[in-house]
């Protein structure tokens, strides 16, 4: 025991080693005996006893040592654990402790910090170090709210905040905004502040989430109650471009929102629109779908019809209802029953296959006739449907302009896969196989009379002014304005 203490003092010829101390006084022989529990924790600090797990020693001096007692009041107060807290208090005389007793029984969050910060100023105890320590034991167990609670202890206006703290809250804010909990327990000034620290070191998701607080946008993390009020949009937008740049993609789209709004100090639509290609290519499906729905309303050629609609399907697989509704309303109709028009299908497969898939094209992309029958699937097909090739057959120039029709199903675009397949390896030697245009539409006509079906069953009937419709994206958006105006919202 003797030689444990001078390692653990540190006298004479023995150097302190707290783990070489702790080594002799954990012998089977002095395991029970109260006076080298008092030992070890009136030399060891509270952190070095959380450090080597004293805890428990801590609680069998605390029985018969006044210092030992404070040292674990004070953890104690830290974990919030009342119960104990009562009884230890309870077996302390001192007039601290009494006057500790008596702002515990109102059991505040405020009453607790100050009663901590009593025993502090009094024992000359590293209160916010060992809370840093808790809380950072906490959150390595994974016991965030334990964390927190230990964190609320802290004052924002305390002096000397240990870099470990702000650390902590930045770590635990981030679980919080993840996991979408609200931290109520900690000052919003407090969680601002942490942030700016963490920030400053260039962590993304702290640039993010300052970011999105001095913006004025929504933070799950921080309460209604606690929302801070103070906007500041330049340095806003400073740290989201910073957080945007390190991989945090989200970001990207806040820029967008706080840059396209006119209102804004920092509005600027020639880079919210550039903010908004970035979030796309990030692979955000909303962005995808303000972008696509954007490309299509300035589109005047079919260029940029293929890439609005390319965004837009993107944007659709990923789950965006608005982006699937502006790609069905590029689709034309086709009338009569699902079940009746597949039923057809079959049995024209079994006279014409290849008539067969044109027709199954014609349904599923609302083709006219025409362009069911002239279409090469081969080198219409596009990843998110496919193109109506420029029709030399028609006279009137704008009709005979290519049109981009995106897959409106999956069904539809595993139609057109199948389809150029299934053409593909005919190749130039289609046009022998099923003859010019005038030889498929007679052929048509013969397959259809043989086993009875209706054109309108396959084909869209839509008029000119439709069809021409959908072929330049400026035009389209008229028609689809009110649409398109809730995609962009």
């Amino acid at each position: 025991m003797k030689l444990g203490g001078f390692y653990l003092k540190g006298v004479l010829d023995f150097p302190r080693n707290i783990k070489l101390a702790l080594e002799y006084l954990s012998a089977p022989a002095l395991r029970y005996r109260s006076e080298v529990a008092v030992l070890i924790c009136s030399h060891l600090g509270i952190l070095e006893i959380l450090e080597y797990s004293q805890v428990e020693n801590l609680r069998k001096a605390a029985a018969i040592d006044n210092s030992a007692r404070i040292k674990l009041i004070t953890l104690l107060i830290i974990r919030r654990n009342l119960e104990e807290l009562a009884f230890w208090v309870g077996k302390n005389d001192s007039v601290l402790c009494k006057e500790t007793k008596k702002i515990l029984s109102e059991t505040h969050g405020a009453d607790m910090a100050q009663a901590l910060f009593r025993i502090s100023e009094k024992h000359d105890i590293p209160s916010l170090e060992i809370i840093a320590a808790e809380a950072w034991s906490a959150l390595s167990e994974g016991a965030y709210s334990r964390a927190e609670e230990a964190l609320s202890l802290v004052a924002p206006d305390a002096d000397s905040i240990p870099h470990a703290i702000y650390e902590a809250i930045a770590k635990i804010v981030a679980v919080a905004e993840e996991s979408g909990k609200t931290l109520e327990k900690i000052p919003s000034t407090l969680i601002e502040s942490s942030l700016e620290h963490s920030a400053a070191t260039s962590n993304k998701n702290s640039c993010y989430l300052l970011g999105r607080m001095l913006a004025g946008l929504k933070t799950e993390f921080v309460g209604a109650s606690h929302r801070s009020g103070a906007i500041n949009l330049r340095k806003a937008t400073a740290l989201l471009l910073k957080a945007a740049d390190n991989g945090r993609s989200e970001a990207w789209m806040d820029l967008f929102y706080l840059c396209s709004d006119y209102r804004s100090s920092v509005a600027n639509p020639s880079m919210a629109r550039f903010f908004l290609e970035k979030a796309s290519f990030s692979g955000i499906a909303e962005a995808k779908r303000r972008l696509g729905a954007l490309t299509l309303k300035e589109a005047k050629g079919i260029e940029h019809m293929e890439k609005g609609l390319s965004l837009l399907y993107e944007s659709s697989i990923d789950g965006d209802s608005f982006a699937n509704g502006i790609i069905k309303t590029l689709v034309l109709d086709v009338n009569g029953c699902e079940e009746e028009a597949d039923s057809g299908i079959q049995e024209v497969q079994q006279i014409a296959p290849l008539l067969a898939t044109r027709l199954r094209l014609a349904r599923h992309f609302g083709l006219t006739k025409l362009e069911a029958l002239s279409i090469n699937p081969s080198t219409a097909i596009r990843p998110w449907g496919l193109v109506v090739e420029r029709n030399l057959h028609i006279r009137k120039g704008n009709l005979s302009e290519p049109r981009a029709v995106p897959a409106a199903s999956r069904k539809a675009i595993e139609t057109i896969r199948n389809a150029a397949m299934e053409f593909a390896p005919h190749g130039e030697i289609a046009d022998v196989l099923e003859g010019s245009l005038r030889a498929r539409a007679l052929k048509q006509r013969r397959v259809f009379q043989k086993v009875n079906l209706q054109e309108n069953l396959f084909f869209s009937q839509a008029n000119s002014s439709q069809r021409d419709a959908l072929r330049i994206g400026t035009r389209w958006a008229q028609n689809q304005k009110k649409f398109l105006d809730q995609a962009l919202a």
